[in-house]
């Protein structure tokens, strides 16, 4: 079941989609919002954006490390099923 993302930035600031950020580019963004945050800087409202924002940054991140780590697997049961 596809998700509809809540976040009040659905695109990154290069105008694409967040799905098609790379791990860098959305790890990064995430980490500026960390900083954002820790800061303390921000309004109420804007807390909340930046905090939704993190959110979906977090769970693409998460996403692509998953992807990787799933092809390191197979890749693994490849060489170990040839060796």
């Amino acid at each position: 079941m596809a998700t509809r993302s809540t976040c009040a930035w659905p695109t990154a600031a290069s105008g694409r989609p967040l799905t098609e950020l790379s791990f860098e580019e959305a790890q990064r963004e995430l980490e500026s919002i960390v900083e954002r945050l820790e800061r303390g800087d921000a309004g109420v409202d804007e807390l909340t954006k930046l905090w939704e924002r993190g959110e979906e940054l977090y769970r693409i991140c998460a996403a692509k490390l998953e992807a990787v780590q799933g092809k390191i697997e197979e890749l693994r049961a490849l060489d170990e099923a040839a060796g």
